[in-house]
């Protein structure tokens, strides 16, 4: 009788349009062998729920797909909930992949998949029957009748086409959302290759996928979407690539194969007047990019990031006017990092808000990822690894309570405060409000976070304004005073 694979993934919040997409890669891989697979896309807070719902496919096999921090200490609740009713249970993804050893030595996990898991989570199914097989599946990780921790060897990376998602075993109506600020209404998130080759020392894809680049074929990606694009009537295409332009005329074949509006991944120094036509022509409407600082020494001496500020002065200019959204990631806090270049850092922001208003920005704190650089850098500097895999829990780089040990200087502030400052500031200039402008200004200037009322009081009228509905009375006034009160400013400086 052909096996059982349950693919769990667990979010929090909300997981409408993200697909859970390594569950899908997973499910499909299992299926063309024979296997029996159900992805269980779960809310981490209704693990009860979950656990009936897996009791009733009663697998022979729980996976779970990890990633470090949060989310970590449901995870392990989960496979300790599902051990106690006599399931295995085997993770995969990057925490297992960055720290073997710690998650297989608990009595809770019976297997690890180390890297790229459709073929050997395959193995590990057929051969479960077969204990003396599991020696014989590369990328696995288990446990001896003895208790002992055995590792093989990793596997070469497969061809990602053969391995195109089987759709139809999600319901995808259920990850199809407004997006690009409501301009299209069914927009669909999907991957199109794996891995980055770059150096950048934050990045678990240095362990996880050694610097490895594969790619789906254009004339593969293209067929595999198409019937979902008409079935569904998809408008526009979020590419999840962690670079999707490695191979720029790969990716132009992509997009102008699918002829949709379409977001992606991109690199600063990619960013030239011909790619920036290029992508008008092909319907690009965002670009997502790790700027990660301001600080010329922490960009290319300690993130080695390969380009530096003036690079992304040169992307954000030509960008400017494009139509095209450009989207940065923001890291702070990176190892040796000083209060002076955090600064240096809010206020590289505001000079390229003044260049390109429409920019938007993601900020989150420093996480290290075990066995990158920047790990080793960060233990050198006083930060104490979790003892337990529940420990990797409160390693949430946006909670505003985040704690980090290798951080030089008091940063408990910028911690609670940084996120809602610079998203205050975007909503500043792309609004064009000359008060708010001025406040941040002198904010970010001194790194001056007492008393911040006018930050509350600033966050709290953004929410209402850009991401809150018009049926209570009070959001409608408040959205037509603040409306008509940027209209007067903007009124008042053109005098």
């Amino acid at each position: 009788m052909a096996k059982k694979v349950a693919l769990i993934s667990l979010y929090a919040g909300s997981a409408r349009g993200i697909p859970p997409l390594g569950s899908l890669y997973l499910a499909t891989a299992l299926k063309k062998k024979g296997i029996g697979a159900k992805i269980f896309h779960a809310d981490a807070g209704q693990l009860e729920e979950l656990i009936s719902k897996i009791r009733s496919y009663c697998p022979d096999l729980a996976g779970m797909s990890v990633f470090t921090g949060h989310l970590n200490k449901k995870y392990v609740q989960l496979s300790k909930e599902l051990k106690k009713e006599g399931y295995q249970t085997v993770w995969g993804n990057a925490h297992p992949s960055l720290l073997p050893n710690e998650v297989l030595k608990e009595n809770y996990v019976d297997f690890i998949i180390i890297g790229e898991g459709e073929e050997a989570l395959a193995e590990l199914a057929e051969s479960l029957d077969a204990r003396d097989q599991f020696a014989r599946i590369k990328n696995l990780g288990y446990k001896d009748d003895s208790g002992g921790i055995h590792i093989n060897p990793r596997r070469e990376f497969s061809d990602i086409d053969e391995y195109l998602i089987d759709w139809s075993l999600i319901n995808l109506e259920e990850y199809i959302i407004p997006y690009f600020s409501g301009r299209f209404q069914r927009t669909l998130a999907v991957v199109s290759s794996r891995g980055c080759p770059y150096n950048c020392q934050f990045c678990y894809n240095l362990v996880f996928n050694n610097r490895r680049w594969r790619a789906h074929s254009p004339e593969k990606i293209a067929a595999n979407l198409e019937p979902i694009i008409k079935k569904y009537g998809i408008e526009a295409i979020r590419f999840l690539d962690d670079n999707f332009f490695v191979d720029k005329e790969r990716a132009f074949k992509i997009v102008e194969a699918l002829g949709l509006p379409f977001s992606a991944d991109c690199r600063v120094e990619y960013i030239t007047e011909d790619f920036v036509s290029r992508l008008k022509s092909a319907k690009c409407l965002e670009l997502t990019f790790g700027f990660e600082s301001g600080s010329d020494r922490i960009l290319k001496e300690v993130i080695k990031k390969g380009t530096g500020t003036a690079e992304i002065i040169r992307a954000v200019t030509l960008l400017s006017g494009s139509g095209i959204i450009a989207s940065a990631g923001i890291i702070f806090g990176a190892p040796t990092e000083t209060k002076s270049e955090y600064l240096e850092t809010l206020n590289f922001i505001i000079r390229l808000l003044k260049i390109n208003p429409n920019l938007a920005f993601t900020c989150g704190w420093f996480l290290p990822y075990p066995g990158t650089g920047l790990y080793e850098k960060s233990k050198e500097l006083g930060f104490r690894p979790p003892q337990s895999i529940e420990e990797w829990d409160k390693f949430d780089r946006w909670r505003d309570d985040y704690e980090m040990e290798w951080v030089g200087w008091d940063a408990k502030r910028a911690v609670k405060y940084s996120r809602r400052f610079v998203h205050l500031l975007a909503l500043a200039y792309k609004r064009n409000i000359p008060i708010l402008k001025s406040l941040l200004k002198w904010r970010a200037g001194r790194a001056n976070f007492s008393f911040p009322l006018d930050i509350y009081i600033f966050s709290r009228l953004r929410q209402i304004y850009l991401f809150e509905s018009g049926e209570k009375a009070h959001n409608r006034i408040i959205k037509k005073i603040l409306n008509f009160i940027i209209k007067s400013a903007r009124a008042a400086k053109k005098i």
